[in-house]
């Protein structure tokens, strides 16, 4: 099952970010609307964390990955296995604030 993701819409000019931001720096509006885009896209970028701080500790190694959302947004996330770039992915989950990413012939059995 698929996992939505949350974004931030400017009202004025509709650029979407992923974080959030006070004014847009696009056309300079100071109102966003939050808005739900689909959780799939491709790998742009990824690492496998193998020692990590001790609240990580117990998910290493783990493969972070910069993914590059199908609306042209590039978001960080977790992702559940070994990933290569272009490789498709669909959000599964969000985990303590983290989006979580799987393959795409994975995330959609």
């Amino acid at each position: 099952m698929m996992t939505e993701i949350q974004v931030y819409e400017c009202a004025q000019c509709e650029k979407k970010f992923v974080q959030r931001k006070w004014i847009c720096p696009n056309c300079q509006h100071t109102e966003f609307q939050l808005k739900k885009i689909k959780g799939e896209g491709k790998v742009f970028s990824h690492t496998t964390i193998h020692v990590s701080s001790n609240e990580f500790s117990h998910l290493t190694p783990y493969t972070i990955a910069l993914i590059e959302l199908q609306e042209g947004l590039r978001l960080t996330g977790r992702v559940t296995e070994r990933v290569d770039i272009d490789e498709e992915v669909a959000c599964i989950s969000k985990q303590e604030n983290t989006y979580v990413f799987a393959k795409k012939t994975l995330a959609s059995s």
